[in-house]
């Protein structure tokens, strides 16, 4: 793949965790974090399985952490692990309905969250932020899907 298409999917995603920043300072009273990044860079290895490997989602994660100033490697091994298990199951996703994907991708997120919140922040864990962000994350997976879907067809040629 050419640097201009990692460039292209690289900037989606930063645009992805800014808005994540932005959200998140907005729903503050609300204990919901969105996953609107993690989303996107799902959406990209979703949708171009046999472009983007896991050295690219190490790369990218790698990115994100110092882009963003988190713990190096969070992003990384997360990013990783998503990777690997959208490329084993790819193809059965593709049988699935959007019900089925947009849970699978509300529980990536809310797994993240809840390693994020165990490992940085033990004392603000909560079960209630874990169930709101699970529905937050799967409506948004939905506006992620169908947003970037009409940008990879409209602008993004590979």
């Amino acid at each position: 793949m050419k640097l201009i298409n990692h460039l292209i999917i690289f900037f989606t995603i930063l645009g992805g965790f800014w808005l994540d920043t932005s959200i998140s300072l907005l729903t503050i009273p609300f204990n919901v974090e969105p996953c609107i990044g993690l989303l996107v860079f799902c959406y990209w290895i979703f949708a171009i399985p046999e472009k983007l490997h896991s050295s690219s989602a190490f790369m990218y994660g790698l990115l994100v952490d110092l882009f963003f100033g988190q713990v190096i490697g969070l992003h990384m091994i997360v990013f990783v692990a998503t990777s690997y298990l959208i490329h084993v199951y790819v193809f059965r996703f593709r049988l699935f309905s959007y019900l089925q994907i947009t849970i699978f991708f509300a529980a990536v997120c809310t797994f993240f969250l809840a390693c994020k919140y165990l490992i940085l922040s033990p004392e603000n864990y909560s079960y209630s932020l874990l169930m709101l962000s699970f529905f937050v994350n799967g409506l948004a997976w939905l506006a992620v899907y169908f947003l970037m879907h009409s940008f990879r067809r409209k602008f993004f040629i590979i």
